[in-house]
């Protein structure tokens, strides 16, 4: 089989050069291709091997109904996740037109003890399982989401109201490289680690082995909602654990399907599908899994949670991993590249309605280019165009998951607004005739906003492009670390070693030159912030390490040296003990000649004049 898609890639390279020659503009476009295709051969085998020879099931799942043609919807009738009806059911709709998704019933705390018992009894075996094993079933998904990106990205649009756009470029391209990464780095990250003994110990060998925690946690937002629950599952079921996550009651619609798609990858590669479970259900349901015993969990939410999340899993003494909210910095130095700065802060604020952990929430410009960059933003802003992204054309913002978050957004905007500052666009909710039940709030464009403004210490999450000006590099400082947040910021200047001086004096736990949120597709590094931010982090070695026991493991270097107490140390105590301990310590820790050559003569001294050891009978 390996030869027959070796032989087809050769033709098909050995045509696109033929092209080439032919047509010397092309030369470029073929040598491109063929870099593909020799990529694809070794990208291909690899993957033949890192899944111990195994093939890469496919799987088929039946398209969801509600994001085709043939759909005839019904309209909800309040815009709630509680169903009206049944205060146990969640009521699932699109938050773009108020179409109705269905009920999913809310699990009760025993529907939860009874989801971790089953995580423990299948996470034992898993924890037993190779790192190829644990390979093919990521490369299963990674085969199905690269072939149903646009059904995946559908889906999600239609439960979270955020464009196709931003589902695939949000969700399914981190998700993709967190794979590869995952795939690729994965068990360099998990094997045993070697560490330099000291000398006084030179005849052992220490190590750490990082040892599957078998059953964690993870409670999710629904602002991403295939990643968000596909995320800590990849990095969880790598490191040997059976996962059950809590999903967001504003995005259980869309989270059963991709459970289920994680699910069905498990099964078609031979293991049980209960390695990741959902819950289901409303603040009990999440509590009940933060108290039920789980060896760690991760949490994905406000500060606010954060904190009740900490305080019950303090009953168990469960650690958690808290990655919160965040209040991101992005500095605009005068000489930056106005342009691309321009293109990216629309970005990093507006895409999925501005709802980002790290979205940019401050964009802080330097006098001199502050009326520059207004006017370059304020008609980019004033074009947005808004409605349902599965049912509209041309739309480049969706709505606002949390139909609550309507009236938070105006008191903000007005706050500013009596304070001083500048509403140029937008600032309240948004109409859109054709989806009156739609959650739409207006792309704002808020500016000569300052530090004792409400909407410059509280994060926004949402579509509001906040503008704040400095005076110079101490000032920008000074207004980035203005709030309680430390998750992400960007410094946009040519000059590195000014980037730099600015970077190393924000209290974040990540920054980016002339360039935003891009380390979260880095997935080589962690991710994490400080302050209300949250603490531990997801991603790279240190996210994939914090889901293993470190355990600590000293062996014998050589099997025939075997050591015991010398006789001073040995009970019971000689008087001359303490001299022989202190001599032992200036021998391995002491500077200069003299020093070693004294130890060792007192040493030599006090080890011969020690009685000899007792023989047994």
């Amino acid at each position: 089989m390996t030869t027959c898609y070796v032989s087809a890639a050769t033709i098909q390279a050995k045509a696109v050069v033929a092209h080439a020659v032919a047509n010397p503009g092309m030369a470029l476009l073929a040598a491109a291709l063929l870099a593909a295709v020799v990529a694809g051969l070794v990208s291909a085998r690899a993957s033949y091997i890192r899944t111990g020879g195994k093939s890469i099931p496919d799987l088929n799942l039946p398209r969801p109904v509600e994001i085709t043609a043939d759909w005839k919807p019904s309209f909800i009738e309040v815009n709630d996740c509680k169903s009206p009806s049944n205060p146990r059911m969640i009521q699932c709709y699109d938050p773009t037109t108020g179409y109705f998704l269905g009920n999913i019933p809310a699990m009760n705390k025993a529907d939860v003890d009874g989801i971790i018992k089953r995580a423990y009894e299948v996470g034992a075996v898993w924890a037993k399982t190779t790192f190829a094993e644990r390979r093919r079933v990521l490369l299963t998904l990674q085969k199905y989401i690269i072939a149903n990106q646009d059904m995946l990205a559908k889906i999600a649009s239609r439960d979270s109201g955020k464009t196709t756009v931003d589902s695939s470029f949000g969700e399914i391209l981190v998700t993709l490289e967190k794979i590869r990464w995952t795939v690729s780095e994965g068990e360099a990250a998990l094997k045993t680690e070697y560490r330099k003994p000291p000398a006084l110990m030179m005849h052992r060998i220490a190590q750490v082995q990082y040892e599957p925690l078998v059953a964690v946690g993870a409670i999710v937002s629904w602002n991403y909602p295939l990643h968000n629950l596909i995320s800590p599952l990849i990095s969880s079921m790598f490191a040997g654990n059976a996962t059950v996550v809590k999903v967001s009651e504003h995005t259980s619609w869309s989270a059963t399907f991709f459970a289920n798609m994680i699910r069905a990858a498990f099964v078609a590669c031979g293991h049980s599908p209960d390695l990741l479970q959902i819950v289901t259900g409303f603040a009990d349901a999440g509590d009940a899994l933060v108290r039920g015993g789980l060896r760690k969990i991760t949490f994905i939410g406000s500060p606010f949670v954060g904190k009740k999340i900490m305080n019950a899993a303090s009953d168990n003494l469960t650690p958690v991993i808290l990655e919160l909210g965040g209040k991101d910095p992005i500095i605009l130095c005068d000489d930056c590249n106005l342009g691309q700065a321009v293109n990216l802060t629309m970005r990093g604020t507006f895409q999925n309605s501005g709802q980002n952990c790290i979205g940019i929430e401050r964009v802080i410009v330097h006098k001199k280019i502050y009326d520059q960059y207004v006017e370059a933003v304020k008609p980019k802003v004033e074009a947005l165009r808004q409605g349902s992204p599965l049912e509209d054309i041309d739309v480049d913002v969706g709505a606002m998951r949390m139909v609550s978050e309507l009236d938070r957004l105006e008191a903000l905007v007005d706050d500013a607004v009596s304070k001083g500052a500048r509403l140029l666009v937008g600032g309240s909710r948004s109409l859109v005739s054709k989806w009156p039940k739609g959650q739409y709030f207006a792309p704002t464009l808020l500016v000569d906003v300052t530090t004792d403004m409400k909407i410059a210490n509280q994060e926004v999450f949402g579509p509001i492009l906040l503008v704040m000006r400095f005076e110079d590099d101490d000032d920008a400082v000074r207004i980035a670390n203005s709030t309680t947040f430390g998750l992400g910021s960007s410094v946009f200047s040519m000059d590195t070693a000014r980037t730099k001086s600015i970077i190393s004096r924000l209290d974040v736990g990540m920054s980016n030159q002339n360039d935003y949120a891009v380390n979260y597709l880095c997935q080589s590094l962690p991710f994490g912030g400080v302050k209300d931010s949250g603490f531990g982090c997801i991603g790279g070695y240190e996210g994939l390490r914090g889901l293993c026991h470190a355990k600590v493991v000293t062996l014998d270097r050589f099997p025939f040296v075997q050591t015991d107490l010398p006789p001073l140390l040995q009970y019971p105590i000689s008087r001359v003990s303490p001299d022989f301990t202190t001599a032992l310590c200036s021998f391995f820790y002491g500077s200069g000649v003299g020093n070693f050559l004294t130890s060792a003569l007192k040493l030599a001294s006090l080890a011969a004049s020690a009685p000899a050891p007792k023989k047994k009978d």
